[in-house]
């Protein structure tokens, strides 16, 4: 298998998705242009940065002439984005939702993707790709000083992102086209994240002993 079994503009338009997402949230928090585009960048990038670590690759994040510049560019568009959005709140929820879940699906089947590429096995890629979906938005919200969403009872998160990376996995081993089964992987992943936030779908509280 091709050691770039997926083409690099998908991971650059995952890191602009994760950038918008990055700069929401700091929109949200009230941060000035600095803190926008910081966290655009933290955004966009703390799942790859997570997922090559863990592989111990060259971090394509920083090898790359095209990565930083999405993220930067995802930070930018915020504003045009908040202004077709509308001012209405439920709105940039939505929104906020949609981009982060696009962000978490997209870097979800990357991180398995690359995993497979290294020859990891079945549980340690879906556990690559999970950890990459969710790094960047977990760095995110502790950086703003926020409990991360993956680890409170609510929708489903990480739980949105594992169906989606044994789906990749399934797939690719059965030797389906690349970007089919990376877009297949990403509908179930966004499909099950967005059903749970708007239909409450929750996680439980774990009950003490």
């Amino acid at each position: 298998m091709n050691s770039l079994a997926i083409p690099l503009w998908l991971d650059v338009v995952a890191v602009g998705f994760g950038g918008l997402a990055g700069a929401l949230a700091a929109r949200r928090r009230g941060f000035d242009i600095v803190g926008v585009l910081f966290l655009a960048v933290i955004g966009g990038l703390g799942g790859a940065l997570l997922r090559d670590l863990l592989l111990q690759v060259p971090v394509r994040a920083l090898t790359s002439p095209w990565l930083l510049p999405s993220a930067f560019l995802g930070g930018l568009l915020v504003a045009p984005l908040l202004a077709l959005v509308g001012p209405l709140r439920f709105r940039r929820d939505v929104a906020f939702t949609l981009l982060d879940a696009m962000s978490l699906a997209m870097y979800s089947v990357l991180g398995t993707d690359r995993a497979m590429t290294v020859g990891l096995p079945p549980i340690s890629c879906v556990f690559v790709g999970t950890v990459a979906g969710v790094g960047g938005a977990l760095i995110r919200d502790v950086l703003i000083n926020e409990q991360p969403e993956h680890f409170k009872p609510g929708s489903f998160y990480v739980l949105a992102a594992v169906p989606g990376c044994i789906a990749y996995f399934v797939m690719r081993t059965l030797e389906l086209p690349v970007l089919v089964s990376a877009v297949v992987a990403v509908g179930v992943v966004i499909t099950v994240r967005m059903s749970s936030w708007s239909l409450n779908w929750q996680t439980g509280r774990r009950r003490s002993a």
